[in-house]
C-alpha cells in the first residue's frame, strides 16, 4: 500500500504545474480567440483543483510521519507555515477549478477573462506553497531563502 508521504511526494508538484500550464493556454487562447485552446485552458485548471485537494489532503499523512520519523535534513519546524499555507493553495486552486466548471458551462468570454487573472494568483499562492514546502527537505532552498 502507498503511504501518505509517498503519495504526497509524488503529486506535490502537479498543482503548480497544472495551474501555470491552465493560465498560459487560457491567456493565449484568450488572445489568439481560439476556443480549442480556452477549453483546454479550463479543463487544465479543473484538473490543477483536483490536484491541489489531492496533494492538501496527503500532506497531513506525510507530516505525521515527518514529524515521526528521525530523517536527515528534514527541518519538522517548517511543516507549520507549509501547512497553513497549503489551505490557501488549496482554496485558490478549488476556485479556479471552480470557476473553470462554470465557464465550461456558461461561455461567456469576460468570465473567462476573470479565471485567468485568479489563475494567475492562484500560481502566485501555490509558488509560495511550494517554497515553503521545499524548506522542510531541501537545505538549498533554506539557505537561500536566510541568505
Amino acid at each position: 500500500m502507498i503511504q501518505a508521504d509517498h503519495l504526497h511526494l509524488a503529486i506535490n508538484h502537479s498543482p503548480l504545474y497544472a495551474e501555470t500550464f491552465a493560465f498560459f493556454l487560457l491567456l493565449i487562447g484568450t488572445i489568439r480567440r481560439n476556443r480549442t485552446l480556452v477549453t483546454a485552458g479550463l479543463v487544465t485548471a479543473v484538473i490543477a483543483g483536483l490536484c491541489g485537494a489531492t496533494a492538501y489532503w496527503t500532506g497531513d499523512g506525510a507530516a505525521d510521519i515527518l514529524q515521526k520519523a528521525n530523517i536527515a535534513g528534514v527541518d519538522t519546524q517548517a511543516i507549520g507555515l507549509h501547512e497553513l499555507a497549503a489551505k490557501f493553495g488549496l482554496a485558490s486552486t478549488l476556485i479556479v477549478g471552480v470557476a473553470s466548471l462554470v465557464a465550461l458551462w456558461w461561455r461567456r468570454r469576460w468570465l473567462e477573462i476573470v479565471i485567468i487573472v485568479l489563475a494567475l494568483w492562484s500560481v502566485a499562492v501555490v509558488v509560495r506553497v511550494a517554497s515553503l514546502g521545499g524548506r522542510i527537505h531541501h537545505p538549498e532552498v533554506r539557505d537561500v531563502v536566510r541568505g
